[in-house]
């Protein structure tokens, strides 16, 4: 099922699916429920029922139809021991969060107090969705929790074939007491890009993120509208260093919505530095390639060459893909940058090229000030390039 977004949103579009799994305890599952009267038809939740949506801010916004007879929503985990012998745990955020972190959750009959930080996935507070009316509305950031330190317990990444269950239960609050239905889905991502113009295309996130990169060196912050004009874009950098010798090197995001984008600079990127650099008295050009945490790799560096030809047979190795959520590893890349080449030229540039911003909350142990402080140590200008999502 594709997502539907709000216009204005410039979001890639995501695609959900339901998958309906049955084992032991879903075969009994109906037969429980209707024991006790529930009107399981209005705890069961169809494709249609449902919107998801992607932001950059660190997680997805699940938008539940609120039927008649339906108290409240709760996140599971989306399958149960069989022999009904290991607790079914419910996730929870690991920090407060101004969609659910204030509602009501009733464990053993008892609201759980603010004091104990839990942060369950629960909504029991209704409100308007411009398509599906009155709706449930759960906020689902990229890592959850789930168990208790004296009992199974862990985290699990929300991405591309993430298990989950949206358990729909008759009273508020998550409460027991009263029916309960499971709704187990498999969330499926993919990055497509945006319908219309691309320059209306550029995600806001990502023109605050990458201004305040290219404000740390004194590079400048520059709009490209995609294949046709990003070698030029780049070309217009260099061209500022005429005269110097130069180390360069271009951090580029290489997930699977930069397709486009890659295969023009695969073509058109070494003949340009060929014309443009004849003359210059010196240039290496090294490479960061970046993904994100949980994809085929975080970052990848290629060490500085003098040789375009070489740097060629680079470029035409990348194979952009993957992609499982909006910000990508942009800090990380851009330290690797900045300590893993030996800079040594009069001129010394970073080009940061890409569509998405880097994570709005630290992920690993790079931080933004670590990446700015590596800059300046280094003289290091950084430009940023940004592509529409």
């Amino acid at each position: 099922m594709d997502t539907v977004f709000s216009p204005g949103r410039y979001y890639p579009i995501l695609k959900m699916m339901i998958r309906r799994f049955f084992h032991l305890f879903f075969l009994l599952c109906p037969l429980l429920l209707a024991a006790q009267g529930a009107p399981l038809q209005e705890l069961g939740i169809a494709p249609e029922d449902m919107r998801i949506e992607q932001y950059a801010d660190g997680g997805f916004h699940l938008y539940i139809r609120k039927k008649a007879g339906m108290g409240s929503v709760l996140i599971t985990e989306s399958t149960r021991d069989p022999a009904l012998r290991s607790a079914n745990y419910a996730y929870r955020a690991p920090q407060w969060n101004p969609i659910n972190g204030d509602e009501v959750r009733l464990l053993n009959e008892q609201p759980i107090p603010k004091s104990a930080r839990i942060w369950s996935l629960v909504d029991s507070t209704p409100e308007q969705h411009s398509e599906l009316g009155a709706v449930f509305h759960i906020y689902i950031p990229y890592i959850l929790h789930y168990g208790y330190e004296n009992s199974r317990h862990g985290e699990v990444y929300v991405v591309d074939g993430t298990y989950l269950n949206i358990r729909a239960f008759s009273l508020p609050y998550a409460d027991y007491r009263g029916a309960f239905r499971d709704n187990p889905f498999t969330l499926e991502v993919s990055q497509q890009p945006l319908p219309g113009p691309p320059a209306g295309n550029f995600m806001r996130e990502t023109e605050e993120s990458f201004s305040g990169i290219s404000g740390w060196g004194r590079g400048d912050l520059v709009h490209s509208l995609g294949p046709a004009d990003l070698v030029d874009k780049i070309r217009g950098i260099l061209e500022k260093e005429k005269g110097k010798s130069l180390d360069l090197v271009i951090c580029l995001d290489t997930t699977g919505s930069m397709k486009d984008d890659i295969d023009a600079i695969k073509s058109g990127m070494v003949p340009m530095l060929g014309e443009l650099l004849r003359d210059s008295p010196g240039f290496r050009i090294g490479l960061i390639l970046y993904k994100d945490y949980y994809e085929e790799y975080l970052t990848k560096a290629v060490p500085f060459t003098g040789n375009i030809n070489e740097f060629q047979r680079t470029l035409n190795g990348i194979s952009p893909r993957g992609g499982k959520d909006i910000p990508e590893a942009v800090y990380e890349a851009l330290h690797d940058a900045a300590t893993n080449y030996p800079w040594e030229a009069e001129s010394r540039m970073i080009i940061l090229i890409g569509d998405a911003p880097p994570h709005v909350r630290q992920r690993g142990r790079i931080s933004e000030t670590m990446v700015r402080q590596a800059a300046e140590e280094r003289a290091l200008r950084v430009h940023a390039i940004i592509l529409p999502q």
